[in-house]
């Protein structure tokens, strides 16, 4: 029973801190286009998200609305050869900001946006499902900023802040074997609230203006799921399970980041980027979960070993502007390593490290903007640990993954007179 209970309980909370498996930088797709390195050069509304230093380098009024459709592909084999193919769908997530000067100094903006998010479905009747047939999790960023223009001071600098407002929720449902008898199921769903900031800096010298540099930080989220859980079974087999009721997590990071980006144009229409950025995944080590008794006369506590790893990825980016045609060309590459050890790697998120090639383009027609941009995840693997129990399921995932994100954007006379 404690095991089952374990392995269920993990899955609904466990995806939050391991969600770089989708950690999703797509919202803006000029962003996309340029594979996410924007961080030494983004002054629109979208570096709210990108790096928050440069809100104040743009100007006027600004508002950006767009999403991505993320499509991945995944599939489990294991040790015996038999193959189980995901039939998790397409998933859409938005990507909403909007950034106005109060002066010639001060310039505020808000941001809606989603990077915590993940779903994975499994089907019901395939091992896989013992871990989890489905699992959706959402974390709804919604970050008011404050960006200062210190060019009067030091010529090129700029800084900003904002404050992360986070509510999420995240549902599974589990298959329960019993041997060859009728399978039990398992239905969680919790929400949870967390708070958060981010600092940033954008500096374009003076004495070199064809160089950029950023860089950004972004704090750790602390999210405690609550919520409840529901277990069918036969009933010669239900004293197996939890009871009905709720259920409640310990803290869950969504672990803090640091940007460093530089950028440099060596001729006018062209600019090329690199940005490296740590997340501090080691924090998530150990997850405590309540659930009830079978009987519902109490709870227990049941504590999970993740030992998640940090991680440094990087982007490279271009972005060529087509001055005659209102238009720009983009594309880039992305290194990103799965944190997640293989002695946990699950079905629960069939994670890989993952190289994306992206490229993009844009129109813009007076005061607007349209944009497009596609990320291709490349096809890899990932091998399970042959650890005794680390994880119960072993195996081999094959991972790859499709990004396609539009944004339509104005910019604005300044408020300022």
């Amino acid at each position: 029973m404690t095991k089952l209970t374990s392995v269920l309980l993990i899955a609904a909370s466990g995806s939050v801190a391991h969600a770089n498996g989708f950690l999703l930088n797509e919202f803006d797709a000029k962003a996309t286009g340029r594979g996410d390195a924007t961080a030494a050069t983004d002054t629109d509304s979208s570096s709210i998200y990108y790096n928050v230093g440069g809100l104040a380098a743009g100007e006027g009024t600004q508002v950006q609305v767009g999403g991505s459709l993320i499509t991945p592909i995944a599939s489990f084999t294991d040790t015996a050869g038999t193959k189980i193919d995901s039939n998790t769908g397409s998933q859409f997530i938005p990507g909403i900001f909007g950034s106005t000067h109060v002066t010639d100094m001060i310039a505020v903006g808000i941001g809606f946006y989603t990077p915590f998010g993940l779903a994975v479905q499994w089907p019901s009747t395939a091992e896989t499902a013992a871990s989890a047939s489905y699992i959706k999790l959402a974390s709804y960023f919604i970050t008011p900023s404050v960006g200062l223009n210190l060019g009067s001071f030091v010529p090129g600098l700029s800084v900003g802040g904002g404050f992360d407002i986070v509510p999420a929720t995240i549902e599974l449902k589990q298959t329960v074997f019993f041997g060859s008898d009728p399978p039990g199921t398992a239905h969680l769903g919790g929400t949870a609230t967390g708070f958060g900031g981010r600092l940033g800096v954008m500096y374009r010298p003076q004495s070199l203006p064809r160089l950029s540099v950023g860089a950004m930080w972004r704090s750790t989220v602390h999210e405690t799921f609550s919520g409840t859980g529901d277990f069918e079974s036969s009933p010669e087999y239900r004293g197996m399970l939890p009871g009905n009721g709720n259920v409640t997590t310990s803290t869950v990071p969504l672990p803090q980041t640091v940007t460093g980006a530089v950028a440099y144009r060596p001729i006018d229409a062209l600019e090329l980027e690199g940005d490296v950025v740590w997340t501090n995944w080691s924090q998530f080590k150990t997850l405590t979960i309540n659930v009830p008794t079978p009987d519902n006369t109490g709870t227990m506590a049941i504590n999970q070993a993740e030992n998640y790893n940090d991680t440094f990825s990087a982007r490279i980016g271009g972005e060529y502007d087509l001055n005659w045609l209102g238009a720009a060309v983009r594309a880039g590459f992305i290194y990103d390593p799965t944190p997640i050890p293989s002695t946990t790697l699950s079905p629960q998120l069939p994670d890989i490290d993952r190289y994306d090639v992206t490229v993009g383009a844009s129109k813009s027609i007076g005061q607007y903007t349209a944009a497009l941009g596609l990320l291709w995840v490349l096809p890899n693997s990932n091998k399970t640990s042959s650890a005794m129990y680390q994880p119960d399921l072993k195996g081999t995932y094959d991972v790859q993954a499709f990004v396609a994100t539009v944004t339509v954007s104005g910019k604005f006379g300044s408020l300022v007179h």
